[in-house]
């Protein structure tokens, strides 16, 4: 598999996760399409980035579901969320509250997702969301970027372990072969935005075997 071959909308989510690296933010971005999987918005995580008057709410989802003109796109159930990364409890509500019913998602994440709350909470059962797990492939690609971004950025070595400890609980292959991208230091002598987001996944994917 190479970039070429992704659909628009995970090759449009892997370019904004990338972007955020660039701009010090974390590698997670989100996009809303229509059945026909044109995209109606999008969103980054910017919670690295000093603009944002509070970084801290700055998650991809809440900026994807923000960015929905509902004026122009009123059909909201019929929309599908398609998230790098599986939402936080936040993201998740602002999702629901915002009207998204169908949500696909490339890794899933056993520190912060919130999906599986869906079918604890009555008012969340009601709602009857349904959650699709991408191809572990892209999986792979989105902790193998969340990986590189914090092999550049964490100072502390401790929390870098326990971090892409985390990550490899799910994909290990993405984190071992951001491990070795890294390593092989290709990306020690440029500016991450030297690189496109394709040649980082292609970079990724051709490592990863």
């Amino acid at each position: 598999m190479e970039f070429a071959e992704l659909s628009p909308c995970w090759q449009r989510v892997f370019t904004l996760a990338w972007e955020s690296v660039c701009m010090g933010s974390r590698a997670i971005a989100a996009v809303i399409a229509d059945d026909a999987g044109h995209i109606l918005s999008e969103g980054r995580n910017r919670t690295g980035e000093r603009t944002v008057p509070n970084p801290k709410t700055a998650h991809a989802e809440n900026e994807a579901v923000a960015a929905l003109d509902t004026q122009r796109f009123p059909d909201l159930h019929s929309y599908t969320l398609y998230a790098g990364l599986e939402p936080c409890v936040m993201c998740m509500g602002t999702c629901v509250m915002g009207g998204i019913r169908r949500f696909v998602i490339a890794a899933p994440d056993s520190f912060g997702g919130a999906m599986g709350l869906l079918k604890m909470h009555p008012f969340l059962a009601a709602k009857q969301i349904s959650v699709e797990w991408a191809d572990p492939v892209l999986g792979d690609i989105q902790r193998g970027m969340q990986a590189i971004r914090e092999l550049l950025q964490q100072k502390d070595e401790a929390r870098l372990n326990e971090i892409l400890t985390s990550f490899s609980e799910r994909n290990p292959k993405g984190v071992a072969a951001a491990r070795a991208l890294v390593g092989s230091g290709m990306l020690a002598a440029r500016a991450c935005s030297d690189f496109t987001a394709e040649q980082i996944v292609n970079a990724l994917l051709e490592v990863r075997g």
